[in-house]
């Protein structure tokens, strides 16, 4: 059986105060410059139809705000009141202008103020230079702010960080109902989820605190929720909306409405590389082995970014996956970092090898049953599923290492990546082959270019998919394979061979290319259209052009 301790301090907590020193601070001060500067640069560029979209509805309620209508939320993205004022003043700032209002929403206060948060969180925590750089540059490399929204979570770590006062009573209850009451007038699903996370965080992840201090802090989240709607709803009722009918299109509508939900997470094939990272980022930081080592900042983002699994379990699309990893490169190295301070050794079980064996087999099924819980289950459900089997192993770290089992189950993450890796890129070389296009052409055309050429090869392709030489096994009569802006040079070496006859047919795919214009006359004059085919797979028509007489 496996050596049974009690859990431990963290080894390593960060210390409190701001940080002193030279290096620190140029460390701090150059990593806020590379924040600023890199995303000063990234001015948006807006594109025909970009603001028919979910972009659109954001401008154009902002723009209707600022002219001084009364905004509610968003039916879809649970935007609340306070984020269409904010948004309004961009709006205004911007002059109306929606490149300039997108790079204020989108840049500014979405990745620019994560990043600066990223910087204070670092301060806060007095890192050392290095790892105040690992830590801005993890986040670079591992997290993604889609817009100002998903900054949110940066900031609800930077106010709620566990460290000096935001450690000790009575502010660490007051910021917690604070955070949850501001962030609710400015996103309801966000409020929900983050106050969620503290809690879990609150009741399961902090130590060292009392039993009454644990529930009280937990308690403030939904206070905070609760205030901000009755402050909410007294204004509304001033204007005119009943209370239930706020409360109908706050939180009703958005919880029962599961329209737009796509489940099935492509847990063995993601598109990039953060979805191949993040079902494991979910879990591998609560392995028991690892979670006795973590600092209480480092918990309470694990917590933290397991609650924004919804976001991704309920539309498991790239763009999804981007707004839930906002926390995962702060996750990622301050884990690290908690690992590097510890040097107590692990608790390995001194039993048989095969109870060993079978502890790490029990770590592998305790990982996939996490995978499944969350990524299997077509319900919004699936987070409270994956949460309860989190529970479970952040209950058994409360005992022991279970070094075994821990080893099975990153052992396991390890695998889950590597499987992405692996059949997302043999996806991609299955896609990189694919002519499906110009077999459906080939398929469509086969006949009636028989029939039209008497099953003559010499048949010249225009302009493509010129792999339909091989599919309808034809040779090209002329020298001449492909189109480029000096096409015009050659026109005098293809018009003569169209004139004595050495090109006995042509098969025009689409229309025909813009440097083929000075031929398209005489080609009318010596051709005839033998047949026109439309293919329906692809959507293309071809034309079979044959020599007139």
């Amino acid at each position: 059986m496996a050596r049974i301790i009690t859990e431990p301090p963290p080894v390593a907590a960060p210390a409190v105060g701001p940080p002193r020193g030279r290096g620190r601070v140029a460390a701090l001060t150059a990593s806020a410059l590379l924040v600023v500067v890199f995303f000063s640069s990234q001015v948006p560029s807006l594109r025909a139809g970009a603001l028919n979209g979910d972009l659109g509805i954001q401008y154009f309620l902002s723009g209707e705000t600022a002219r001084g209508a009364v905004p509610l939320l968003d039916f879809e993205h649970t935007w609340n009141a306070g984020s269409w004022y904010f948004s309004a003043l961009l709006y205004r700032l911007a002059g109306g202008d929606p490149s300039g209002w997108l790079f204020l929403w989108g840049v500014v206060f979405g990745p620019m103020l994560a990043g600066l948060a990223v910087v204070a969180v670092a301060w806060r925590l007095r890192l050392e230079s290095a790892e105040t750089l690992a830590l801005v540059g993890g986040w670079f490399a591992l997290s993604h702010v889609v817009h100002l929204g998903y900054s949110i979570p940066t900031l609800w770590v930077l106010a709620l960080l566990p460290v000096g006062r935001g450690a000790r009573e009575p502010a660490a209850s007051a910021l917690r109902a604070v955070a949850a009451g501001v962030t609710f007038l400015a996103h309801v699903e966000l409020a929900v989820l983050l106050g969620a996370g503290t809690a879990l965080y609150d009741l399961f992840g902090a130590r060292g605190l009392p039993l009454r201090t644990r529930v009280r802090r937990a308690a403030m989240v939904p206070a905070g929720l609760v205030v901000a709607f009755a402050v909410q709803a007294a204004v509304y009722g001033r204007l005119g909306l009943p209370a239930a009918e706020l409360t109908r299109q706050l939180l009703l509508a958005p919880a029962v409405t599961v329209e737009g939900a796509n489940f099935g997470y492509p847990l063995f094939a993601p598109v990039s590389f953060r979805p191949k990272l993040f079902p494991a980022s979910l879990v591998v930081a609560f392995v028991p082995m690892i979670w006795r080592r973590l600092s209480a900042p480092t918990r309470l983002v694990a917590f933290l970014h397991l609650s924004q699994a919804l976001v991704a379990i309920r539309r498991p699309d790239a763009n999804h996956v981007d707004a839930a990893v906002t926390l995962l490169g702060v996750l990622a190295v301050l884990a690290a970092l908690d690992l590097a301070r510890d040097r107590r050794p692990l608790a390995w079980a001194r039993t048989a090898l095969p109870i060993r064996a079978g502890l790490f087999a029990a770590g592998a099924l305790w990982f996939a049953v996490a995978m499944a819980a969350g990524f299997r289950v077509a319900h919004l459900g699936a987070i409270v599923l994956l949460t309860l089997v989190v529970l479970g192993a952040v209950a058994a770290a409360r005992v022991a290492d279970w070094t075994e089992a821990s080893a099975g189950a990153l052992a396991a993450a390890l695998l889950l990546v590597a499987a992405g890796v692996v059949n997302s890129g043999a996806d991609r070389l299955r896609a990189g082959d694919d002519d499906s296009q110009s077999r459906a052409i080939a398929a469509a055309v086969a006949g009636p270019l028989r029939d039209c050429t008497g099953g003559d090869p010499r048949v010249w392709v225009v302009p493509s998919p010129l792999t339909l030489y091989s599919h309808l096994g034809l040779e090209n009569p002329t020298p001449h394979a492909a189109f480029w802006y000096g096409f015009a040079s050659a026109t005098g070496r293809v018009g003569a061979a169209l004139d004595d006859g050495s090109v006995p047919a042509i098969l025009q795919v689409g229309t025909w290319p813009g440097a083929f214009a000075p031929l398209v006359p005489q080609i009318e004059a010596r051709y005839t259209a033998c047949a026109t085919v439309p293919v329906e797979q692809t959507g293309d028509l071809v034309t079979i052009w044959t020599r007139a007489g």
